[in-house]
């Protein structure tokens, strides 16, 4: 069995995504949506984690809880580590006592996005620059200790849910409002069905180690907002392409969060951005 944690729209259909009863679904107890059927745990103490891993027994733990929001980490940075180190340390822990395999969800924010063209492998320094990122790496460090540990560094999610970059600049422009995006700010979007998948033929054929899991190739934020709008059949008229700097954002962010997935494609198709868009329309 497979105990996947986190109730985000990735650990809900990584949750279904597994056969029938190869997987259950965890959440924290402070989740205010908690699916019908799924277990609660405490992020804050490690011995509810040590207690719910040594009674479901499972052989891998799946780690997809987070806290993601970028401007809550850095105003909340002891919220952040709490559920984004500590949390994940518990739960590392236990599965080394139950000897279970882990399966951690990292980011591309453990990156600086300063390498000179992007598309960053898995074996690049590391260098985060804001909570979020640091937080996570120090994830990783946990994980790494678990004799049989798998970490997946995501590119940024998209699809019809709500709260993700596309779905953002869909509604705004839905709603006639202006969008400002960065030109010169790079990312390997990925649509949620393929992550899913990815991560799902990684679990389950026992890879092993780091993996980049994220949309084939390089684009800008301003650039996918044009896809993005041609997608849905709306004028990119409203999307103004700006610099970071222009953007005056209140957390420092990587210039570039691109990653190259070689290791990944000979093992799961990604679709790229007119495909994952597309398949989100």
């Amino acid at each position: 069995m497979i105990l996947v944690t986190g109730c985000n729209p990735l650990g809900r259909r990584l949750a279904d995504a597994m056969s029938a009863g190869l997987a259950k679904g965890a959440c924290d107890r402070n989740c205010p949506d908690l699916p019908r059927g799924w277990l609660t745990y405490d992020a804050l103490s490690q011995e509810n984690i040590a207690r719910l891993v040594e009674e479901q027994r499972p052989a891998a733990l799946l780690l997809t809880d987070e806290i993601d929001s970028l401007e809550y980490c850095e105003q909340h940075p002891r919220d952040a580590m709490e559920y984004n180190t500590r949390a994940v340390r518990f739960f590392a822990e236990a599965a080394k006592k139950a000897r279970a395999r882990v399966v951690y969800r990292s980011t591309a924010f453990v990156f600086d996005g300063r390498k000179p063209g992007g598309l960053y492998t898995e074996t690049d320094k590391v260098n985060p620059i804001n909570v979020y990122g640091e937080t996570k790496l120090m994830g990783e460090v946990h994980v790494d200790k678990v004799p049989d540990f798998l970490v997946v560094r995501l590119g940024d999610l998209y699809g019809a849910y709500p709260d993700n970059f596309a779905s953002h600049v869909q509604q705004q422009l839905q709603f006639g409002e202006k969008v400002e995006l960065a030109r010169d700010m790079f990312f390997s979007p990925i649509y949620i069905d393929d992550a899913v998948s990815a991560i799902r033929t990684l679990a389950v054929n026992k890879m092993a180690g780091f993996y980049n899991v994220a949309g084939p190739g390089r684009i800008s934020h301003y650039d996918f907002g044009r896809k993005i709008a041609a997608t849905f059949g709306m004028s990119d008229d409203l999307i103004v392409p700006m610099s970071a700097g222009e953007l005056g954002l209140t957390v420092r962010m990587p210039m570039d969060t691109s990653l190259d997935i070689a290791k990944l494609s000979p093992l799961v198709k990604v679709r790229d951005v007119d495909e994952g868009l597309a398949a989100m329309k």
